[in-house]
């Protein structure tokens, strides 16, 4: 087999505009999180979880052992990393998505510059930026680490699959499954459906395909044993397998938004934002909202298969460069779809960057589509700026926390962690079932094994049991309660086993107040809160 079917022309080194839509990324990400010049803006959703597994870590609890975590243990344990060094702060953890957002835009940029020139190379970086990144790329957590580490494997590959790359794109994916124990596991299967495909397209060289497999999987498997042993001799098999394998197979599907009943289950109530807000600004803001969930449900994955029928329909198979890197994007992005547990809008969008690039690759074939994509380029830099000086400019309320001075956008949001800094001190033991969402931000302390639980069967009874006990064993002054949780027995599904767990509280504990949210725009959010304080 000749160079050039493993070798095509490398991009030239950054250019005058490659230098300038990165500022532009990084001023439009960075404004996104941090009030200027200095203040992180806080955000109340999954990384708050493994922050807060962090601190545990780091007061020498071992995970899966002492607590419950049903992830590889990568993003706790840098996080830990980097609180021990740096100190438990907000400004670390919205750093830390800084970094991961400008790792993500450089993917696209690296992926762009192998099939496009002039303004398309920019397109779909600036349609990752613009469309959705708001509401579903501000998150630091364990998802997209392990998708970027994919990616690099992608990166790795794209140019060449020579031995030495094969080994390390094996590698990157075995820090892939090191942040999700199943993420590495489904590049290493796409990488290698791709090998087989090349390698048949190319001749049938089975010496190389065994060659080039072994390099990848011999140098996967040893990325995930040096990673995971030090976690797995410390919690113990027994607790490393329930946690990682177990509870995914049989408890974790039974979660409205862990198995396929999630598809299109994040689509936005209209009628709830005319109850809140005028018909015209209601009609303004759902749009602002829907429009990214539709952009990413139709995205992923249609567009892998408006690629194949397009590559099809045309009747040539081709042996250059270009054809084997769009199918290796292809192959991946949908072994990356099928992989996923349920298919909410943010966990397609999280893997939408190979679709993101097929997209641009689409629209590349119409007539005159270097002159739309400038005018497209345009319209998405004036969307872009008007987000950065609405974000900037609208008001928000301050609260200086033990993990430091935090702008809050949601005036909800922040009468609530008023009060819990209000009525809270550093250390504290203190329980909310629903969300990890203050343990973090104010030094709290949780007394038992679950960071969050839910009424099914994605918590059995053996946890709610646990819990109890903990409960008991070292009872909190203050539990936050999702009042939807408060009901009678047979009002709860079949396979809720919170009963108990509420028999406990409502003997122990009275209603101090209550927290009520004005919007929520999915049935399956925390809703409406009570603060319960423990009797005397």
């Amino acid at each position: 087999m000749s160079n050039d079917q493993f070798y095509s022309e490398v991009p030239a080194s950054l250019s005058r505009s490659d230098l300038l839509f990165f500022l532009a990324a990084f001023v439009f990400i960075y404004t996104q999180l941090f009030q200027l010049p200095f203040t992180p803006y806080y955000f109340d959703g999954d990384p708050i979880i493994v922050t807060s597994n962090a601190i545990r870590m780091m007061n020498g609890e071992v995970m899966y052992r002492d607590f419950f975590h049903l992830a590889a243990p990568g993003a706790d344990a840098v996080y830990a990393v980097l609180f021990s060094i740096f100190g438990v702060k907000v400004w670390v953890l919205n750093i830390t998505i800084l970094f991961l957002s400008l790792a993500q835009v450089w993917l696209i940029w690296y992926f762009s510059r192998q099939f496009f020139s002039g303004p398309l190379v920019y397109l779909p970086a600036a349609l990752f930026l613009i469309v959705g990144f708001r509401l579903y790329f501000i998150d630091g957590s364990y998802r997209l680490s392990s998708v970027i580490f994919v990616l690099s494997a992608v990166a790795v590959l794209i140019n060449k699959r020579t031995s030495q790359n094969l080994a390390i794109a094996g590698a990157l994916c075995g820090l892939a499954s090191f942040f999700v124990q199943t993420r590495g596991v489904i590049g290493i299967a796409g990488i290698l459906v791709f090998l087989l495909w090349e390698n048949y397209r190319n001749g049938l060289h089975l010496k190389r395909l065994i060659v080039g497999s072994l390099c990848l999987l011999v140098s996967f498997i040893l990325l995930v044993a040096l990673s995971h042993s030090y976690f797995l001799y410390q919690a113990g098999f027994e607790n490393y397998y329930f946690s990682l394998v177990t509870f995914l197979r049989e408890y974790y599907p039974s979660d409205p938004l862990s198995n396929n009943s999630a598809y299109l289950s994040d689509l936005p109530n209209f009628q709830r934002f005319l109850e809140v807000y005028s018909p015209a600004f209601a009609v303004s803001r759902y749009f602002r909202i829907a429009g990214p969930v539709l952009f990413y449900y139709l995205l992923i994955p249609f567009v892998y298969f408006a690629f194949l029928l397009v590559r099809w329909r045309r009747k040539t198979f081709l042996l250059t460069g270009p054809d084997a890197k769009l199918m290796l994007l292809c192959v991946v992005g949908l072994t990356l779809t099928a992989g996923i547990s349920a298919a909410t809008v943010m966990r397609l969008s999280h893997i939408s960057i190979p679709g993101l690039i097929l997209l641009v690759w689409l629209f590349k074939q119409i007539p005159y589509s270097r002159r739309i994509a400038t005018v497209c380029l345009a319209l998405l830099a004036l969307l872009g700026f008007s987000y950065i000086v609405q974000r900037q400019i609208i008001s928000k309320n301050y609260l200086d926390m033990p993990a430091g001075r935090s702008a809050f956008l949601s005036e909800y949001t922040y009468q609530r962690y008023k009060w819990i800094g209000e009525n809270t001190t550093p250390g504290e033991v203190f329980y909310e079932p629903f969300h990890p969402s203050y343990y973090f931000p104010f030094h709290l302390v949780n007394p038992t094994p679950m960071y969050l639980i839910r009424d099914s069967g994605y918590t059995p009874r053996f946890q709610v049991d646990a819990v109890i006990e903990a409960l008991k064993k070292n009872p909190p002054d203050t539990i936050i309660w999702p009042k939807k949780w408060t009901k009678p027995p047979e009002l709860r599904a079949a396979d809720d086993n919170l009963e108990p767990l509420w028999q406990f509280v409502a003997a122990n504990y009275e209603l101090q107040l209550e927290f009520s949210k004005p919007l929520d725009y999915t049935d399956y959010t925390e809703g409406d809160v009570q603060i319960l304080k423990l009797r005397k």
